[in-house]
């Protein structure tokens, strides 16, 4: 097997990796890690499985690419939004985008969220990288929390900051789970559902 090939900014090795990770995530959300072999990838992508070894030794180094990217994605994402409405409005079109089949954003993907919640209690280099990436996330979740506070004129000592992010957290998954579990939820009732929890929240 021949090592992989590094990216190259601007080149085709680069696009061509973008495609076979792109092709990987679909594969991954849909069919979860162990159901989705190379061939599979290959064959979404549209490429031949020697040429996505020349990019990755491993379905393992996959996974790790699409759990950074998810990573980074989500950081990216929760720094922009103004305030915890936003973030409700996004995780519902993430929902929609699943229920259509086109695909949800990679950092809010809630089949993918879930394949890699659940890799995590049983690969320990999959629970390592989520554990790795935790405080990250926290400070964004809680950042978030934070400005939008901010914007009904309260401040949160420490302690109630951190209870309120692991609040939110708590219920973003829980909708997500919920969503999963049942495709036909009406989509008010979710939007509804989130909304009070803000409110319950102070936010």
């Amino acid at each position: 097997m021949s090592a992989p090939v590094p990216a190259r900014s601007g080149s085709r090795a680069e696009a061509q990796r973008a495609r076979i990770l792109e092709a990987a995530r679909r594969c991954f959300s849909e069919r979860g890690f162990h159901g989705a072999g190379m061939a599979a990838i290959a064959e979404t992508a549209g490429v031949s499985q020697g040429l996505i070894y020349r990019y990755f030794a491993s379905k393992a180094e996959i996974i790790r690419e699409i759990t950074d990217s998810q990573r980074e994605g989500r950081n990216e994402v929760l720094g922009r939004l103004a305030d915890c409405g936003e973030l409700v409005d996004l995780l519902l079109e993430a929902i929609d985008a699943r229920r259509r089949g086109s695909g949800a954003p990679v950092e809010f993907d809630p089949a993918l969220f879930l394949e890699v919640s659940a890799e995590a209690t049983r690969d320990p280099d999959i629970a390592a990288m989520v554990s790795s990436q935790e405080q990250d996330m926290q400070a964004d979740f809680a950042a978030l929390v934070a400005r939008t506070a901010a914007a009904k004129g309260r401040t949160l000592d420490p302690r109630a900051l951190q209870q309120r992010t692991m609040l939110l957290r708590c219920l973003i998954d829980g909708v997500v789970v919920y969503a999963i579990r049942d495709p036909a939820a009406d989509r008010a009732e979710l939007r509804a559902a989130l909304q009070d929890g803000l409110v319950a929240l102070g936010l």
